[in-house]
């Protein structure tokens, strides 16, 4: 079941996007993703987030928005390969006419999904993959 978030859901949303951020970013520093933690959590309680629940109101993972900017998209490691990313991401892409993100080049299993769900590259460089979607007609 997919539903919004909810304020008591915040700690455990917060504890899947630094363990995921650990998880698929290695070449990013511990430390950065530790001190980034005060700032992601204003920004969630600000964004339009949607979480993916299951047994016992367990959040699976989440995604999240600021207007049609896609923010973030994160599944708990125990949960992943299951479909959940891609059900988040279909549930905003019908909410949305057009939505874009930014990756990290090196993330190539994060870029190759979002191309897997109709995303096109429109801007890269070093250290940055900037893509879009758009509704079709």
């Amino acid at each position: 079941m997919i539903r919004k978030m909810k304020p008591a859901d915040l700690n455990a949303i917060m504890e899947i996007w630094l363990s995921s951020n650990l998880d698929t970013h290695s070449f990013v520093g511990r430390q950065y993703w530790q001190e980034q933690l005060p700032a992601v959590r204003a920004a969630i309680q600000d964004a339009e987030v949607y979480c993916y629940i299951v047994a016992s109101d367990t959040i699976a993972g989440f995604i999240g928005l600021t207007g049609d900017y896609l923010a973030g998209l994160f599944v708990a490691k125990q949960y992943r390969q299951r479909g959940i990313g891609s059900q988040l991401l279909t549930f905003v892409q019908h909410r949305r006419q057009q939505l874009t993100l930014d990756s990290y080049p090196q993330n190539q299993r994060a870029v190759a999904f979002y191309h897997r769900h109709g995303f096109v590259t429109s801007q890269q460089d070093a250290t940055n993959v900037h893509m879009t979607w758009t509704a079709p007609e």
